[in-house]
């Protein structure tokens, strides 16, 4: 093992705590105060960054815990995870300010949005189980108390988040209580290094209680249920980070633990392989399929705009998992590219909704449409989002969804990839309603003086929009990250160039910029023929028809509400099967047999008394009994 002092790793990990305090100590000084420290202290990871970028650190001792050393380190996949997280922080920390720019508890707000990253890093930077879990649940906690200051159903939202966070502590702490009392030690070497030798069922009750925990927090079905309330209710900002930050954090221990702590070659050992894969895989792949069709059609038929949003997002965690858990480097390969993708055009998606949100003050779509000329910098960055969401070249979407299929067809997994399929489609029909009841259409009257949002908050659409792009024409960028990571965890890194992949086992060659050509020649050549044709004559969106009926002012005629209703007749016998109301049957059992319990406390001193004179009698003829009998 390589043991090496490095102060630096420690750097990154304290600046976002020492910043939110700073920024904190600062407001009592000025709001401007507050927001330079916060700033500087958001930015300054990128420079902390720099030096690891093709440089890693194993095991660097930074504490004793019962005289047990506890480690940090980072590797190709943290430093990834590391950069692309300090730029979503970043970029939602400044539409933050705007958010909370005239709330009182903006000030809270940044010091726990500050903590939140901090958290985040130490989980990426944890080199021991320990360490990890701390950070983890830390998470949770600045997790729960941001989504508390959203909208008006934040605060059940809030609960409930906190409430299956528990739960998967819980689980997490079962697991890391089970290998402290075998191996006695945290760091993951150890670990793992016990696990080769365990015995196969402390090996599966171990990773179950692990994946639990971790698929809780990745909103992988069934334990997605606290996602779709805490993103629609989070403020905007933080829905953000929800989706691209933590989702994704979740994700990345589930790598580590799938592939160093315990490893594929450790399950396909201990347990029955179904098609190639461990069963523990291949259920795996199943749950995160379901998630996918699962999340696409429920968010076609949602009319809450962040309601679609986290459904989508969800839909997108599947695409990620599904990948991974294919267990190859193609497999592994599509999965973290999609998983950066996501968290670009994800964050594209929650910024210009939030936007719209910050000028119109209505998340529902019903509400909405028109927008078009009123905001054009939003509407411009939601169609470069949505097109790279369904996965169409030359956007970023499409080359990480590419290389997920070709992994599916690589494994024959038929059944697999109709689904991942049948989901792209579903999403082009979400992502179409959403820009189309947004900005297309009818402009509502009490709309007519909304702007475009101010130039700091377009700042992160455009910054995610330029990636989404250059990503996407260039699958290169990301990919040398990728391959540094695929290579860490031990697999083969995919051969690809500058603006594609080449021909390989199980790849089939794509050049996305012969495909972008294309498309600009289509698209060329559809602007002439429409240049040369006759001009068509401009008329008043009123001066038409609808249905045989004249349209007037007050009636909107574009589709506001029920947008895919057709798709009732389809889905709507299945909307009573709700995961959420089997919790929520649970739940009210729980309730139920609470109340029954709160009965027996009555605050009476003399019946507390009579319980105790019960409770010794009973013992007393156990004891009697039990001498008699036995």
């Amino acid at each position: 093992m390589n043991f090496s002092i490095n102060l630096s790793l420690l750097t990154i990990l304290l600046t976002p705590f020492f910043g939110g305090l700073l920024s904190y100590a600062g407001s009592a000084l000025h709001r401007y105060v507050r927001n330079i420290f916060y700033i500087i202290f958001l930015a300054l990871p990128f420079l902390e960054l720099y030096p690891y970028f093709n440089n890693s650190v194993d095991f660097m001792p930074y504490a004793t815990v019962f005289g047990y050393n506890l480690f940090l380190g980072i590797n190709a996949l943290s430093f990834t995870l590391l950069l692309l997280f300090t730029l979503m922080f970043f970029l939602a920390g400044i539409f933050l300010l705007f958010e909370f720019a005239n709330k009182d508890e903006s000030d809270l707000a940044v010091l726990e949005f500050m903590f939140l990253e901090g958290s985040v890093f130490g989980v990426l930077l944890a080199k021991d189980i320990l360490t990890f879990f701390i950070f983890f649940e830390l998470i949770a906690v600045f997790t729960y108390f941001l989504i508390q200051k959203g909208y008006s159903g934040s605060s059940k939202a809030s609960v409930k988040y906190i409430s299956w966070a528990l739960i998967g502590a819980n689980f997490l702490l079962a697991a890391i209580i089970l290998l402290f009392t075998k191996v006695h030690n945290f760091g993951y070497t150890e670990i793992a290094a016990f696990l080769g030798n365990a015995s196969p069922t402390f090996v599966v009750l171990v990773f179950a209680f692990f994946l639990i925990g971790i698929l809780i927090e990745a909103t992988i079905m069934p334990f997605h249920v606290w996602a779709p309330s805490a993103y629609s209710e989070a403020p905007d900002s933080v829905s953000v980070i929800l989706s691209t930050v933590v989702k994704k954090t979740a994700i990345y221990i589930l790598v580590v633990l799938a592939f160093s702590l315990f490893g594929l070659n450790l399950f396909l050992k201990i347990m029955p392989a179904v098609f190639n894969n461990s069963i523990v895989m291949y259920i795996l792949q199943w749950m995160s399929a379901l998630t996918i069709i699962i999340g696409t059609f429920i968010a076609i038929r949602e009319e809450d705009a962040k309601s679609l949003l986290a459904w989508s997002s969800i839909a997108q965690s599947g695409y990620i998992v599904l990948g991974i858990s294919l267990g190859t480097s193609l497999g592994v390969s599509g999965g973290l590219l999609h998983l950066i993708n996501h968290s670009i055009f994800k964050g594209i998606l929650f910024f210009v909704v939030g936007g719209v949100i910050y000028r119109t003050g209505t998340k529902k779509l019903s509400e909405l449409g028109g927008l078009i000329k009123k905001m054009p910098v939003s509407f411009i960055s939601m169609l470069i989002a949505i097109i790279a969401l369904a996965g169409i070249p030359p956007l970023n979407g499409f080359s990480s969804k590419y290389l997920i299929y070709e992994a599916l067809i690589e494994k024959k997994e038929p059944i697999l990839l109709t689904i991942a399929l049948l989901g792209g489609t579903g999403s082009f029909l979400y992502v179409y309603r959403l820009i189309h009841s947004t900005f297309l259409g009818q402009l509502s009257d009490k709309y007519t003086d909304v702007k475009e949002v101010p130039l700091l908050m377009q700042l992160p659409m455009l910054v995610l929009s330029i990636l989404a792009i250059l990503f996407g024409i260039f699958p290169s960028i990301p990919m040398n990250f990728v391959s540094k990571a695929v290579s860490y965890l031990g697999f083969e890194p995919i051969k690809y160039y500058l603006t594609g992949f080449p021909t390989q086992p199980g790849l089939h060659e794509v050049n996305i910029l012969k495909i972008s050509s294309t498309l600009i020649i289509g698209f060329v050549v559809s602007l002439l023929i429409f240049l040369l044709l006759p001009k068509a004559k401009r008329v008043d969106q009123l001066d038409n028809y609808y249905a045989g009926e004249k349209l007037v002012k007050e009636t909107k005629y574009n589709y506001s509400f029920g947008f895919y209703s057709f798709f009732d007749d389809v889905l709507g016998s299945f909307s009573h099967l709700s995961i959420d109301k089997i919790y929520s049957n649970v739940e009210g059992l729980f309730k139920n047999v609470g109340d029954y319990l709160r009965k027996f406390y009555t605050g009476n001193l003399e019946t507390y008394i009579s319980y105790g004179v019960v409770a010794i009698v009973i013992f007393a003829l156990i004891y009697v009994l039990g001498g008699v009998l036995w």
